[in-house]
């Protein structure tokens, strides 16, 4: 969902290479033309929104609006600028910005891929610090690993009320 992106020098400047994605139109514009994706994409859509959701949750992106994420010609979500993440204020350690009870409304991952979810529980100071290097400070992996715990907590609530299967696939 995150368009690959490496890092770069450029005039001895450090910044980064990302590819370039052809959008359709971002959800806004998916709103604004009152666009709906086809039924028969309709599952996936809906299981990619709960995937964002749940990414978002993990990193902790406030910034997660209608125009940073874009919808390709064959209804695949991509996520797009997250300047704004890996927050460490107990605003962003103590609860999820996606949730059931979310002020627009349910906004939880109510369902998620099961291997996504192992992986979650799998997660470790060390495993995220070998993956990033010096690009996460150690109180934002920490801070990371509390949305880890939060999320899983989420997960387990839900599958205690809506049933494994229901939740997981």
């Amino acid at each position: 969902m995150v368009p690959p992106t490496v890092e770069k020098r450029f005039h001895g400047d450090r910044g980064s290479v990302q590819f370039w994605v052809e959008s359709q139109f971002s959800l806004e514009g998916m709103r604004q033309a009152k666009a709906q994706p086809p039924e028969s994409v309709t599952l996936s859509w809906n299981r990619a929104v709960y995937l964002q959701r749940a990414f978002d949750n993990l990193i902790s992106n406030e910034d997660r609006h209608a125009r940073n994420a874009l919808v390709t010609r064959d209804w695949r979500l991509i996520l797009i600028d997250h300047s704004r993440a890996f927050r460490t204020s107990k605003e962003f350690t103590e609860k999820l910005l996606y949730t059931e009870r979310n002020k627009e409304g349910d906004r939880s991952m109510k369902e998620l891929p099961r291997p996504f979810v192992e992986k979650l529980k799998g997660l470790t100071f060390e495993s995220i610090r070998s993956a990033v290097g010096e690009y996460l400070t150690d109180d934002q992996i920490k801070a990371t690993l509390k949305r880890r715990d939060l999320m899983l907590a989420d997960i387990d609530r839900l599958i205690q009320k809506n049933g494994g299967k229901n939740v997981l696939y």
